[in-house]
Order: C-alpha cells, then sequence, then structure tokens
C-alpha cells in the first residue's frame, strides 16, 4: 500500500541513539542502560530488554530508555509488550504535539501487527488531541477500506465500512486538497461499491426472472436493479474525477517539490 511509505511505519519517530546522562543519575541504572545498548547493538533484543527492564526500575523517568526498549520488543515480535513501553512514554509527554505523535507511534505499531481495532483506538486518540491530523484520519480511512474489503478483491464486500472510509479519505482531502494518495486510496474504495452495487443489481435481476409470474415482485426487483444501476452510473463519475484529481495533485507535488530544490 502506497500509504505506508508516508507514515514511516514503525518507530520512525523513536530514536536509537544515546543517553545522557544526569550527574546525580543512579548509577544502577545508567549500568544496565549500557548493557541495553551493548546487546541491541549485537541485535541480542532479549537480553536488551532485560537490561533495560532493570534500568528503568531504577529510573523510570527515562524517555529514550523505554523507547529502545519498545524497539527491541517490536523486533522480537512482541507488540504488546512494545505498546506498554510507549504508553509510558506518553505518560512522559506534556506538550499535546508529542502526545499525538506518540500515539501515532502506537497505532503505527499496531498496524504493523494487523491489529486493527487497536491501531483505530489509537488513531483515534491523536484524531482526539489533533483533529486536523492527517496522518491519524489516513490511516483511520485505511483501516475501514480494510475492514470493507477494498485491499483484496477476494475479501467480502463489507458496504457500512467502505462508506465510512469514503467519509475519512474525504476528511483529509479537505486538509490537504494535494494528497495524490488519497484520490488514489478513494478510487479504490469507490471501485468495490461499485463492484458491491454491480452484485446487488445482479441478485435483483435474477430474483425477477426467477418470479417471472408475479408482476408485483418483478416490478419491485426491477425497480431495485434499476436503483443499483444508477449508483454504479454515479460511483464511475466519481472514479472519473478522482481520475483527475489525482493527476493534478501528482503534478501540484512535483511542483512544489521543484520548488523546494531551487
Amino acid at each position: 500500500m502506497k500509504r505506508l511509505a508516508r507514515v514511516g511505519l514503525v518507530f520512525g519517530v523513536l530514536s536509537l541513539g544515546g543517553v545522557v546522562a544526569c550527574s546525580e543519575e543512579p548509577d544502577v541504572a545508567k549500568q544496565h542502560r549500557v548493557k541495553g545498548t551493548n546487546h541491541l547493538a549485537k541485535k541480542e533484543f532479549k537480553e536488551a530488554t532485560a537490561e533495560y527492564a532493570l534500568s528503568l526500575q531504577a529510573d523510570p523517568k527515562q524517555e529514550k530508555v523505554w523507547e529502545k526498549k519498545a524497539f527491541a520488543h517490536m523486533e522480537l515480535g512482541e507488540t504488546d509488550k512494545a505498546a506498554e513501553a510507549v504508553l509510558k512514554i506518553l505518560e512522559l509527554k506534556t506538550v499535546p504535539a508529542e502526545k499525538v505523535e506518540t500515539y501515532v507511534t502506537l497505532a503505527s505499531m499496531y498496524m504493523k501487527g494487523n491489529d486493527l481495532d487497536q491501531a483505530e483506538k489509537y488513531f483515534g486518540e491523536a484524531f482526539k488531541l489533533d483533529p486536523k491530523n492527517e496522518t491519524a484520519l489516513g490511516w483511520i480511512a485505511e483501516i475501514y477500506a480494510q475492514r470493507g474489503g477494498a485491499r483484496s478483491m477476494a475479501a467480502p464486500i463489507v458496504k457500512d465500512a467502505l462508506e465510512k472510509a469514503l467519509g475519512y479519505y474525504d476528511q483529509v482531502i479537505a486538509l490537504n486538497p494535494n494528497s495524490a494518495n488519497t484520490y488514489l486510496n478513494k478510487r479504490v474504495v469507490m471501485g468495490r461499491l461499485m463492484e458491491y452495487e454491480r452484485q446487488q443489481k445482479e441478485m435483483a435481476e435474477s430474483e425477477a426472472k426467477e418470479n417471472a409470474k408475479n408482476a408485483a415482485v418483478v416490478a419491485e426487483a426491477t425497480a431495485r436493479a434499476a436503483e443499483h444501476q444508477k449508483k454504479m452510473d454515479d460511483f464511475q463519475a466519481q472514479f472519473q474525477v478522482m481520475t483527475q484529481k489525482f493527476s493534478e495533485a501528482q503534478k501540484a507535488q512535483k511542483a512544489a517539490q521543484a520548488a523546494n530544490a531551487q
């Protein structure tokens, strides 16, 4: 999925650099932190988490150590333990923008692990703090797109989820009309909704044929088929608009990149 590259999934916001020790820092915290960092450098992630835990037990206010511990747990595939560490980081944050960034990081971890419920929960927390956060909105839209079957032709189509995805994509576009990937993603969702309407139309037409001797049933089924055809036509028109918007957004992005380069 193209949007993945834009988010910095996962821990793109977390630094793995060294930690500057305070002169009053307990020696035991420093000793275990250094041991943990040495294990981390050797990719001995299990040993690193153990040492970081001991360091944090002595001094729990080491934000960078919580970050490194979370990273090591993710490398071990221990998403829940990594999340516990990131939640500890969140407790240390006081600036709203930093809290938003931390929630996005936490949600991205669960997104990587394909836990859509937890991912939505924490992207939602970021959105509550910053209703104009394009990243959170875009990922919530992606979650509903996946739930609706937009990312696999073999997946069942869930209309309600797809319609929610469209709503969130529209919010992203309102914030950033030049978000080319959003137009592309919205177009994919529309394609699945068109397929849903096509399926419903065929079902209505089959019902009419099967009940050819019942005029009332035929009339009702035929009317439904016509309504589904109308929705297909509407989506097709919107699909073409999204194609045009996608092209325009790409040109705008290239122009902005060229201007920045100069």
